[in-house]
């Protein structure tokens, strides 16, 4: 496949000086476009056309169209839409009319025939002239469209065909993401050909499978085949044979006899000891559909088409050994099937909306099933029906979304009755055209009409014309279209009338989350409850869905979801009546970045094998599923007793009896050494299928020592085969952390610094993190940080023997390893792949080199568990790094010297300026990254030490450290708080100015607000609209090379002034403190001394708080 699109790349790299290139001799995507409605008799137009924007549109009236016009100055390789890559052209920027020219050979044994000019979809509005005549217009770009140009075609010389494309991208039109999210896709984007047929053809049919009661396929399928009749067929005398057989003879053929202009016959299929469709056995059937002459004594046949079916039904119910259980499933084939999908956005980074290749749509389709998917969710596209035949074939779910307008929703497309009138008659004929092109494609098992009231507006207060009564009446008529299968209303929330009651979750709050939905499927999920529903109506008792959810979503950046997302699985896993979910999403597109594949679909890493053994991302997604029910995130005291509820969501119907659960307990030590306890197994009782059974507790004692403890739970069947893993951890500490100095064993003494414990950081593009971060320090580029220790009192050098360093180290990116560069997120750590970021780090103690650390990365996955559980540079970790040092060896020897000199040991960390990979460094802490671990040295002693076993001490032994130069001038309620004055009534327009007089205002304490609202620390109460602040502080004399940090939480909107300037302003609210990095030109706004500090907060709705802290790091001070 890579191949095959180099060369494409170098077809696109020469088109601009080789205008003589022929279409004929590239043809991209050359497979017929449509597996499921292909004849035998076709030519694929792909390949390279003249092209030419016309943003005047003049093209019409100037005669672009005529025969022996100029060539049009541009190439363009169709099927790819101008802004793409694989275009040649890519412009991304252009909107309007667009101009395509090509010639074309008609074979000579297509005399006599009917010919077609056939188009995928061109996107929005296409104008088709052959020859000069203009043959026809298409408007809609998703949709198939086709002109007979039998009577304008020439077969002795070439055939000129002209398009005139016209896209405005307009929100008003179903658009889909096109609009406000992503690249938009322009012109022809799908495959264009010629097909010859005879006088009578084949227009459309549809395949119907044939269901008992229990909605289980009894084998019969039903052709319904619609004909078309020359036009200059009226004196037609003679009736057709309509026939489907099997090719392979897997069915017998059947006939039905059509007169002169019918327009549809029926036929129905037998299919003896039918084998069903489903993703694990997608067995698909070959048929072929002929229409040849009834009574001539020389058979004729007009039309010949290949097809294909799989025997599959889709309902909603309870299903097979599924009664009594109080809730619905989606069924297949009358059997319950959990649903485990992916989003599909259906783009990539080449060809757009289209895809590169034949090959890449059979790729992604293999990359869902590989990662335990056996659902695919198309999100508001209209997509290739060869994406379709891969799911077919392949065997995967679709659940197919129409693409959306934007009207209401966005400001420009406000809701007018004349906007109204042109959206709803655009989605309408959109839905139509979708559900009759892809009605047959046997993966396909629910339409979603509207996604989160995109285009529709507020449900409760959109105009009711374009609100209840337009979604009922588009529902009404998917329902009308497709009586075969689920229709959903509006996915997310705001049900009416749907198959699915669904809903989508995004957030951080995995335990929240946990909470909150098991509460929701314990007493809310049941017929007549409105939960989820609006307007009156209520619960049917359909299946309740998840259909989007993800711990990184849309506007979080690019950051890791590995250890989040297998949370939010386990923790549905554990909702007996949610019968499915839509993770978000397949892969990466463009800015967003939660795919379990990256955009150019190159695989990610998890890290879920680092705590347990053997588990891939494939038991996230898993079918059946070991749920370990307790909370993502556990703190716990050494030697304390847990216990873990185990239950099985057992959905396959495989294992039923016969499992033994198995169990380990590991533990990260607080040097880093991974230690294992036993493994302790047990039988598990009877596991009824489709069912989640409890299998008891899990209940063990943690260890008696600060660490990072894994639980690892499994399932094994009767042969010892394993069939799921999951695990879950606690962090096990005391309240004060680890201590800075530890004997640990007669001659063994710790000492242990924090990261944020530097004396000097210098790297030559950031040499420290914009705000702190407590437990992570870094720089980028060349450079080095530097750790000066002491030793406690009492504790002399003259018998020490050794010196082991341990830490977690990492190199340190900025930019370099973010996918999009055009669109950046301060929350931005990019998930570990193939793209390394790597280092070079010399690690010398006391000016002695004693190390070189070659470290491959700076990564991201579910191994930073600690950053997860803080939530700061979520996933991000290093690799634990040990180096030991022979005190009496001649470096050793001067390393001591020079300790006994200066009274500290000097630990530097240098990435040197000359180094291949300068790629900064991160140094890690027990609350971040994967190991509980502080940077440590360990002393090895030749004679007992004066302390005993077991003592320690939590003074620090690091000295001259950043934090002594770091002055808090401001405290928030944080760090003790701080006497405000305040008013809740509106002061003059000067009330910021350092002269007000405020003695009138009152008195408080910080912060301001009410209790139970997020993060908020209440030392005044404050519960009106707006509260202004005031308040005076000393500061320093700051120099531009002095840093100072706001430390601020908001509830709701807030402005901070400094001596009556503004010196910041945000809008909305936050949920905890955050820290913000000072300009230097916002710096400038403080003075040497007193400097007067104003606050302005305004509150809405709900909770409302307001609280400013302001720390200073001077660098030169003395």
């Amino acid at each position: 496949m890579l191949r095959r699109w180099i060369c494409v790349a170098a077809v696109m790299s020469a088109m601009a000086g080789v205008a003589s290139i022929t279409s004929a001799e590239f043809v991209p995507k050359p497979e017929h476009p449509r597996p499921d409605f292909e004849r035998t008799r076709w030519l694929n137009l792909n390949g390279v056309w003249e092209f030419a924007f016309d943003p005047n549109d003049v093209g019409i009236k100037e005669g672009w169209f005529a025969p022996n016009t100029q060539p049009f100055p541009l190439h363009i390789v169709v099927p790819f839409p101008w802004e793409s890559k694989l275009s040649g052209v890519e412009r991304k920027d252009y909107r309007g009319v667009a101009w395509y020219r090509r010639t074309f050979t008609v074979p000579k044994d297509w005399k006599g025939k009917r010919i077609w000019i056939c188009f995928g979809a061109v996107d929005w509005h296409a104008m088709v002239w052959l020859n000069g005549e203009r043959i026809g217009e298409h408007e809609g770009g998703y949709s198939e469209f086709r002109f007979d140009i039998t009577d304008k075609v020439r077969f002795d010389v070439p055939n000129l065909l002209v398009v005139r494309a016209t896209d405005p991208t307009d929100p008003i039109l179903p658009t889909g993401k096109q609009v406000g999210w992503y690249t938009p896709t322009s012109g022809i984007w799908q495959t264009v050909w010629l097909e010859a047929t005879g006088q009578v053809c084949v227009k459309k049919f549809r395949i119907i499978p044939i269901a008992d009661k229990r909605h289980v396929p009894t084998g019969e399928m039903r052709f319904e085949v619609q004909l078309d009749w020359e036009s200059g067929a009226e004196g037609w005398r003679e009736p057709v044979i309509v026939e489907v057989h099997s090719p392979d003879r897997k069915f017998w053929r059947v006939q039905a006899r059509a007169m002169p202009k019918q327009e549809a016959v029926t036929l129905t299929v037998k299919v003896p000891d039918p084998k069903f469709w489903t993703p694990e056995t997608p067995y698909l059937y070959d048929a072929e559909i002929v229409v040849r002459s009834g009574r001539s004594a020389t058979e004729r046949v007009h039309d010949f088409v290949r097809t294909y079916f799989g025997i599959r039904t889709i309902a909603w119910g309870t299903g097979q050994g599924t009664r009594g259980m109080g809730h619905s499933f989606v069924l297949l084939n009358g059997k319950p099937i959990y649903i485990r999908g992916a989003l599909d956005q259906s783009f990539n980074p080449d060809g757009i909306y289209t895809a590169p290749s034949d090959e890449f749509l059979r790729r992604d389709i293999e990359l869902a099933k590989a990662a335990g998917f056996n659902m695919l969710r198309i999100h508001i596209k209209a997509d290739e029906p060869r994406r379709l035949y891969w799911a077919d074939k392949l065997g995967i779910l679709i659940q197919q979304d129409v693409p959306n307008t934007w009207l209401i929703t966005r400001r420009d497309a406000p809701y007018t009755p004349e906007n109204a009138e042109r959206a709803c008659k655009a989605f309408e004929q959109t839905v139509r055209d979708l559900i009759e092109r892809d009605f047959n494609h046997s993966s396909i098992y629910c339409w979603t009409v509207f996604n989160e009231e995109w285009g529709i507006g507020n449900l409760q207060t959109a105009p009711k014309e374009h609100r209840i009564d337009w979604v009922l009446k588009m529902v009404e008529l998917v329902r009308r279209l497709d009586p075969t299968r689920l229709v959903q209303d509006n996915t997310g929330w705001a049900h009416l009338v749907t198959d699915l009651n669904s809903f989508h979750w995004y957030g951080r709050d995995v335990d929240g989350f946990r909470l909150h939905y098991r509460r929701i499927n314990d007493e809310r999920v049941k017929p007549d409850n409105d939960w989820n529903y609006i307007a009156g109506y209520k619960q049917r008792g359909e299946p309740f869905v998840n259909n989007e959810f993800g711990y990184v979503g849309a506007g979080d950046g690019d950051s890791d979801w590995s250890w989040g997302n297998l949370f939010v699985v386990n923790a549905m896993r554990s909702c007996e009546k949610l019968v499915g979910y839509t993770y978000t999403e397949l892969t990466d597109i463009e800015w967003e970045h939660n795919g379990v594949y990256n955009y150019d679909r190159s695989p990610k890493e998890f890290g879920y094998d680092f705590w347990a053994p053997g588990m891939t991302v494939c038991d996230v997604f898993a079918e059946d599923f070991l749920v370990l029910d307790v909370p993502a995130i556990k703190h716990a005291k050494p030697s304390e007793r847990v216990k873990v509820p185990v239950l099985f969501s057992h959905m396959s119907g495989k294992h039923e009896s016969g499992l033994t659960l198995k169990w380990q307990v590991r533990w990260i030590d607080r040097f880093g050494n991974m230690r294992e306890g036993k493994i302790q197994s047990r039988r598990c009782p009877k596991t009824p299928a489709y069912k989640l059974t409890p299998l008891g507790e899990i209940s063990f004692a943690l260890p008696n020592e600060p660490s990072l403890v894994t639980l690892v739970a499994w399932l094994e069947d009767a042969k010892g085969k394993r069939v799921h893993i999951n695990y879950t951890q606690w962090w096990v500490r005391s309240e004060k952390g680890l201590p800075r100095a530890e004997v640990l064993d007669a001659t063994t003494l710790a000492l242990r610094f924090s990261p944020n414990d530097w004396s000097e950081s210098q790297f030559s593009e950031q040499s420290m993190p914009d705000v702190p971060v407590d437990g992570k320090h870094y720089g980028r580029g060349h450079g080095f940080v530097e750790y000066r220790l002491k030793l406690p009192n009492d504790v002399l050098l003259d018998k020490v023997q050794s010196l082991t360093l341990i830490c977690e180290v990492a190199a340190k990116a900025g930019r370099e390893k973010v996918d999009w560069a055009e669109r950046v997120n301060p929350q931005d750590y990019p998930q570990t792949d193939g793209k390394k970021f790597p280092t070079t780090v010399e690690v010398a103690i006391n000016g002695v080199k004693v190390a070189t650390w070659n470290l491959p990365d700076d990564p991201a996955d579910a191994r930073g568990v600690l950053s997860h559980w803080r939530g700061i540079e979520r996933g991000s970790y290093g690799y634990l790094m040990r180096t030991e040092i022979n005190l009496n060896s001649p470096e050793g020897v001067a390393i001591v010297n020079r300790w006994r000199e200066t009274g500290q040991l000097a630990i530097r960390f240098t990435v040197p300026w000359n180094a291949v990979h300068r790629g900064g460094m991160a140094i890690y802490g027990e609350t971040m990254g994967c190991y509980p671990v502080e940077p440590t040295v360990l002393l090895k002693f030749a004679e007992p030490l004066s302390f005993s076993v077991g003592w320690s001490s939590h003074e620090s032994v690091a000295v001259d450290t950043f934090r002594e130069r770091l002055q808090v001038v401001l405290p928030s309620a944080q760090h003790g708080g701080h006497e405000w004055r305040y008013t809740t009534e509106r002061p003059p327009e000067n009330w910021m100015q350092p002269e007000f007089d405020d003695s009138g205002w009152k008195v408080g304490r910080s912060g301001f607000g009410t209790e139970g609202t997020p993060g908020a620390i209440i030392g005044t109460r404050w519960a009106t609209n707006d509260i202004w602040l005031r308040t005076k502080i000393t500061s320093p004399k700051l120099s531009p090379d002095d840093i100072v940090w706001l430390e601020v939480h908001h509830d709701e909107d807030c402005e901070i002034y400094v001596n009556g300037k503004l010196l910041w302003r945000e809008s909305g609210y936050l949920t905890r403190y955050k820290t913000v990095r000072l300009t230097p030109e916002q710096t400038a706004l403080f003075r040497e001394g007193e400097n007067t500090i104003a606050v302005h907060c305004r509150q809405t709705v709900g909770g409302q708080f307001v609280d400013l802290g302001i720390r200073v790091l001077r660098r030169n001070y003395p």
